[in-house]
């Protein structure tokens, strides 16, 4: 199929930065193994594929460069300075992975090398591109995610902040009469007869019709929605936990995806 196009069209590309949560961070660098800006080190990256989203192309090309896979990132931001890659006008978006520790890598496809950097020698390393201002971001958003997940959700909540949204386990049919449920139709806008999503300042995640494996797709769905509205902050309770019967250390894995989004509160035990 042909196209015809009225304006020109910028490149898109993706970059993945990946930081660890030690003590004393690193961050994976790779070196450029081709121009421009040959030799200087820079974040694992490239151009996106007509086939897949930004999210795709950073996980696809982190992999491709470093041998590493990671599945959960979240955005940092879009850079689109016209000046800011000598080969042609083009916009990146930039994606950030946590990791518990580094891990093996080797500079693959156009990388020459792959290493791990602590944050605090960065300073007199001149990254590639506008990586430095990136670099920046992702550190403020780090931040950001740490001081989240200091705070948990407290045990007995009936006062909420404007922007605070009540998380709590729900049924199907939507019948908030008992534990959680009642408190958010009490004092957070829980709808009776509403058993999934937002209402008022609250969200039902369904937790009663069977076993776990019933309950990820709406803590998936909620953990997306959440992503999708980050001026609100969500204060999970211990779902499924209560009437549902289930235990912490059965409903927590559900959960490993929040502790990479910044404005999703979480029990102490999870």
């Amino acid at each position: 199929m042909t196209y015809t196009y009225n304006y020109p069209r910028p490149a898109v590309t993706a970059d993945c930065v990946v930081i660890t949560k030690e003590a004393e961070p690193k961050v994976l660098l790779i070196q450029r193994g081709n121009e421009p800006f040959k030799g200087a080190w820079a974040f694992p990256g490239g151009f996106m594929n007509m086939d897949e989203t930004t999210e795709h192309c950073a996980i696809r090309e982190l992999f491709e460069e470093t041998g590493l896979q990671v599945f959960n990132i979240q955005q940092i931001g879009t850079y689109s300075n016209v000046n800011r890659d000598p080969r042609g006008r083009t916009i990146t978006v930039a994606y950030l992975a946590v990791i518990d520790k580094p891990v093996a890598v080797r500079g693959q496809d156009d990388a020459a090398k792959a290493a791990w950097w602590p944050l605090s020698e960065l300073p007199a390393l001149e990254l590639a591109f506008d990586h430095a201002t990136i670099m920046h971001d992702a550190i403020k958003r780090l931040q950001r995610i740490y001081t989240y997940q200091k705070r948990t959700t407290p045990e007995c909540i009936t006062v909420l902040q404007p922007n605070e949204i009540f998380v709590f386990g729900s049924n199907l049919r939507g019948m908030h009469g008992g534990g959680a449920a009642y408190i958010a139709h009490r004092y957070f806008g829980a709808i009776m007869g509403q058993g999934v999503g937002l209402q008022g300042q609250s969200y039902a995640i369904p937790t009663m019709q069977g076993g776990v494996e019933t309950i990820k797709p709406y803590v998936d769905e909620f953990i997306a929605f959440a992503k999708q509205h980050p001026t609100l902050i969500f204060l999970v309770t211990r779902i499924g936990c209560g009437i549902a019967g289930f235990a912490d250390e059965e409903i927590a894995p559900l959960f490993q995806a929040a502790h990479y989004v910044d404005n999703i509160v979480l029990p102490p035990r999870w």
